[in-house]
């Protein structure tokens, strides 16, 4: 068994745990079944969580969570009030058996610690590496997470690579883009409501790059095309080394994704959608997706039944601010609830909603980027 830490958006745990254990049984066993260990107890801390579990089932979570950040396997920890003590514990760490090259990248933080000089720690660990002939650079494959909590060290290795929510088909993107981690989450809370399936048409007016039609799209899809991290450490598992891996989790199919409208004035934008459709296909392995994109003013939409499917609804993250009027944005979405079954939509916390046919059916507060933001769901009302 192994310790695993994985981080997500702050005030995601929660939605975080729901998802790790939608997809438990999906991934597979060294044997290339299904998984049949049983979920884990875990322990929910601020900005993620913490649980035990064999190696082969943390690292697959990089492969099926939307809305982690990164998946950390906790390797060491020991008690270190004092540099020396701090080099002794790092000296003991069986680095080899990890690391299939010599470069490592050193990453520290301190809280609360005797030991509180950043700087000073990535020197300490510096020193220990060097000693065991690794080179300590600014960029490796290889990045050691160093925590000081109290006295007490936590070492940690990344086995995600680059950062998660950067899936591989968000090559162009437009201005103020929504981050695929949050996009994901609008679409876990849409599933509350609606079944995210081919019955469902989601119409974003306004849509930018696509996040969040493709983060729909993608929703029951694992992403095996990334180059993660852990897929080169020397102790991968023997299943994920050869070359036909990705054959074994066949059951998976995007035959009930659902139907995807995006409207934008921005020409540039909707080449972009375009674009990264191209790129989507080719990161989750798909002939095809139902991801239109439009060039419109969105005052101007008007929803063709003949394009809209059993249930219709509106998710947006509408421009605000500096970018269009409050207003304009509230009237584009007011306009349109007369055709959808409901609307979930991202929105500055002081934004009121006059609709008609539409009661709120949830609100929530979020931070994003430094903005305080609502994620508000309405429905029709029964």
């Amino acid at each position: 068994m192994a310790q695993f830490f994985v981080s997500c958006p702050i005030g995601y745990e929660t939605e975080l745990l729901q998802e790790m254990k939608s997809f438990w049984f999906e991934m597979i066993d060294l044997d290339g079944l299904p998984a049949r260990a049983e979920f884990p107890e875990v322990e929910v801390l601020m900005g993620g969580l913490q649980f035990d579990t064999s190696e082969h089932l943390g690292f697959q979570i990089n492969f099926f969570s939307k809305i982690a950040n990164r998946v950390l396997l906790r390797i060491a920890k020991f008690e270190a009030r004092y540099f020396d003590q701090l080099e002794k514990g790092l000296a003991k760490v069986e680095w080899a058996k990890y690391f299939a090259t010599d470069d490592v990248k050193i990453k520290a933080e301190s809280h609360k610690s005797r030991i509180n000089h950043e700087k000073n720690i990535l020197e300490a660990a510096t020193n220990v590496l060097t000693k065991q002939k690794y080179k300590v650079k600014d960029e490796s494959s290889n990045t050691i997470f160093l925590r000081i909590e109290k006295d007490r060290v936590t070492v940690s290795l990344d086995t995600s690579g680059e950062h998660l929510h950067r899936r591989g088909y968000a090559t162009f993107r437009g201005e103020a883009p929504l981050r695929e981690t949050i996009a994901a989450a609008m679409i876990r809370k849409l599933q509350k409501f609606v079944a995210i399936d081919k019955e469902l048409t989601l119409v974003d007016p306004f849509v930018g790059s696509g996040t969040l039609l493709f983060e729909a799209s993608s929703f029951r899809l694992p992403n095996l095309e990334r180059d993660y991290s852990w897929l080169r450490f020397k102790n991968a598992p023997k299943l994920f080394q050869s070359t036909s891996w990705k054959k074994n989790y066949r059951w998976f199919e995007s035959k009930n994704n659902p139907h995807c409208l995006g409207f934008d004035i921005d020409e540039k934008s909707i080449l972009n959608l375009e674009k990264n459709k191209t790129d989507f296909m080719k990161t989750f392995n798909q002939p095809s997706v139902d991801v239109t994109g439009q060039v419109g003013d969105s005052h101007d939409l008007k929803l063709n039944p003949t394009d809209l499917k059993k249930n219709v609804w509106i998710i947006a993250n509408p421009p605000y601010g500096i970018r269009l009027a409050d207003d304009n944005a509230k009237q584009i979405l007011e306009k349109l609830e007369s055709n959808v079954h409901g609307i979930l939509v991202i929105h500055p916390v002081n934004w009121k909603f006059n609709f008609k046919k539409l009661s709120l059916a949830q609100s929530e507060e979020f931070s994003n980027q430094g903005l305080n933001l609502k994620l508000s769901v309405f429905t029709k009302s029964t």
